[in-house]
């Protein structure tokens, strides 16, 4: 059952559920500030929908699909996002503390300042994602390729890029303490300044083009010619 161009409350949204979940859709549809926590919203699908400053604590979102969808503020804490997808999103200052994650997948969205304290699962995929500010602590990347992720100024303290793959992006500006880049190829991503105690202890193992080498080494204030 699609549900088109309306304003959804939780109590509508709740009457929906009881006779329709296991085929509901909504497209251009409006949840703002709407409190959904704890609903269970199991493989349901939103194209286009506004969910700003909606909270979706503790709710069940496995194998939702979330396309082209404004989700500024939205609270994603303590809830199962295990195998969802999130296309072409407005996730800006959005909460997943102690979310879980399992085979999360996020594309083409915006993250800017959003939260990731706390979560649980692997498998995390992001592709062409601003993550500008964002907190993505303790997050597992290893072995994948993170295609034109834009973490400038992100906290990324104790994430694990081993033997990851940068395709272009971007780590201007992030907090590395306690991140493990061995083996991670960073040949193709922005770096900016690093400071001497990340250099000594996130970068061993790592592999820099010659030319991050020099900049690297020009930004400590040494002279190379």
């Amino acid at each position: 059952m699609l549900i088109s161009n309306t304003q959804v409350s939780r109590d509508g949204l709740v009457d929906l559920l009881a006779s329709h979940q296991a085929s509901l859709s909504f497209e251009n549809c409006t949840f703002d500030e709407e409190d959904l926590s704890g609903l269970v919203l199991e493989g349901l699908r939103f194209s286009g929908c506004s969910f700003l400053d909606t909270r979706l604590t503790r709710s069940k979102l496995q194998d939702t699909v979330w396309q082209r969808c404004k989700m500024g503020r939205v609270d994603f804490s303590l809830t199962d996002l295990s195998n969802a997808r999130f296309e072409v999103c407005d996730l800006h200052l959005s909460k997943w503390v102690r979310a879980r994650i399992a085979a999360l997948h996020i594309e083409d969205s915006k993250l800017s300042g959003a939260v990731f304290n706390e979560t649980q699962g692997l498998d995390v995929t992001l592709r062409n994602c601003k993550l500008v500010g964002t907190t993505l602590r303790a997050i597992n990347f290893r072995k994948q390729t993170l295609v034109q992720l834009d973490f400038s100024d992100a906290d990324l303290g104790g994430c694990n890029f081993q033997d990851t793959v940068f395709d272009g992006g971007s780590l201007r500006g992030a907090s590395l303490r306690g991140v493990n880049l061995k083996g991670a190829d960073l040949r193709s991503v922005e770096l900016g300044s690093i400071s001497l105690y990340d250099l000594n202890h996130s970068f061993q193992g790592a592999c820099l083009s010659v030319d991050q080498a020099v900049q690297l080494v020009s930004s400590m204030g040494v002279m190379v010619q």
